[in-house]
C-alpha cells in the first residue's frame, strides 16, 4: 500500500528497443515487431532493521537469504509487465482478438527515476507500506512489519509470501499515478493497489488465499475494490480482452494524461467539447461497461468450471495469447 501520492519527477529518456523481430517477419513487420523494453533499473538498495533482537529478524534472514536477488527479480517483473511493449507478430500467427477494433497496445516506456530503495524492518501494525522520503521523492522506503514476518513463518510457503509482499511494495516505487505536478488527476487507490497486485499475480506469487472469481456474482461490487480483486480484473483485460501490454499502456497513460472519467450522462462541457474518458481512450469502453463484460465472461467461463481453479491462471481460457 502507498502512504502518500507519488510525485513523478523528470522522466528518463525513452529506452532503445532490445529484442529481435521474428525470423519469418516481412521487413515492415520486422520494423514494427521490435520489442520496446525499458532497461531494468539498478537503484541503490539499502537495508535497515530497527531491532535485531526481534525474533522475526533471524526468520527474515533465513527466508530471504539473498535480498538483492529477490528485489532484482521483482524489478524484472515490473519492467516485464508495466514497461514492455509487445512485438507485432507476423499476421499468420496472430490469434483473432475478441475485440478486433482495439489497436495493439503501444506506448513509449518511461520508468520513474527512482534512485534508491530502502527496506526497513520495523515493529509496526499491518503488513507493509511504501513512501518517498521527505526531502526527495526519488528515494523510496518500504516499511515491512516484523510482526507480520513472524506471522508469515506459519504459512505454507513463507518465502513466497514475503517475496510477494516485497514485489507488491516495489511496484509502488516504480508505477505511475499522475502527470508531474498534477493535483486532480490521480486514480482511485484501488487501481494503484490493483496494479501492484497485478504484477505480483503475473510474477507467480499469488498467495493461496487469493481466489479468482468464477462468476459475476463472485466479484466484488466495485471494480476498484483494490488488491487481488482489481488485479484479476486487470489480468482479464490484458490476457483476454485486449492483449499483452494493456496494463503497461494504462500505467503509461496515468503518467502522460492522468485519470479522468465521465460521470453519469456527462457528454460535453459548456463549450461543446468533451475530454476523452480514461478507459474509453485506452480500451474503447467506459469502466462500467468493461466491468460488466468481465462479469459476463466469468459467467460463461463458470458454466464449464469445476470450481477447483484458484491460482489466477487463465491458460486454458486465453483468447489472445502472446
Amino acid at each position: 500500500m502507498t502512504e502518500s501520492s507519488e510525485k513523478q519527477g523528470q522522466l528518463q529518456s525513452i529506452p532503445r528497443a532490445t529484442a529481435a523481430p521474428p525470423r519469418d517477419a516481412s521487413p515492415a513487420e520486422a520494423k514494427e515487431s521490435i520489442r520496446l523494453r525499458a532497461d531494468i533499473p539498478t537503484p541503490k538498495l539499502r537495508f535497515h532493521v530497527n531491532d535485531i533482537r526481534h525474533p522475526a529478524f533471524q526468520s527474515f534472514l533465513s527466508l530471504i537469504p539473498d535480498l538483492q536477488s529477490v528485489l532484482d527479480t521483482a524489478l524484472s517483473a515490473i519492467i516485464q509487465n508495466l514497461y514492455t511493449v509487445p512485438p507485432l507478430r507476423p499476421s499468420s500467427r496472430i490469434t483473432p482478438s475478441p475485440q478486433p477494433n482495439l489497436p495493439r497496445p503501444i506506448f513509449h516506456p518511461s520508468v520513474p527515476p527512482t534512485r534508491s530503495v530502502t527496506l526497513l524492518l520495523r515493529d509496526i501494525g499491518g503488513v507493509a507500506y511504501t513512501t518517498g522520503t521527505e526531502l526527495d521523492n526519488d528515494h523510496k522506503e518500504i516499511h515491512l512489519s516484523l510482526s507480520y514476518i513472524h506471522t508469515s513463518t506459519r504459512k505454507a510457503d513463507p518465502t513466497a509470501e514475503l517475496r510477494g509482499v516485497l514485489t507488491h511494495e516495489l511496484v509502488h516505487c516504480y508505477q505511475h499515478t499522475a502527470p508531474a505536478g498534477s493535483t486532480n488527476r490521480h486514480p482511485p487507490g484501488g487501481l494503484i493497489e490493483g496494479i501492484a497486485d497485478f504484477v505480483r499475480l503475473k510474477a507467480g506469487l499469488a498467495p493461496p488465499h487469493w481466489k479468482r472469481p468464477t462468476s459475476a456474482q463472485d466479484r466484488p461490487e466495485n471494480w476498484d475494490q483494490g488488491y487481488q480483486h482489481t488485479a484479476y480484473f486487470l489480468a482479464w483485460l490484458e490476457d483476454v480482452r485486449v492483449g499483452p501490454g494493456a496494463i503497461g499502456m494504462l500505467n503509461d497513460r496515468l503518467l502522460r494524461v492522468g485519470y479522468y472519467v465521465h460521470k453519469g450522462n456527462e457528454d460535453s462541457d459548456a463549450g461543446g467539447s468533451r475530454e476523452t474518458d480514461f478507459w474509453e481512450a485506452l480500451f474503447g469502453s467506459r469502466i462500467e461497461d468493461l466491468w460488466h463484460a468481465y462479469g459476463v465472461y466469468l459467467d460463461r467461463l463458470g458454466e464449464g468450471n469445476d470450481g477447483d481453479r484458484d491460482d489466477g491462471a487463465w491458460q486454458d481460457e486465453i483468447v489472445n495469447p502472446e
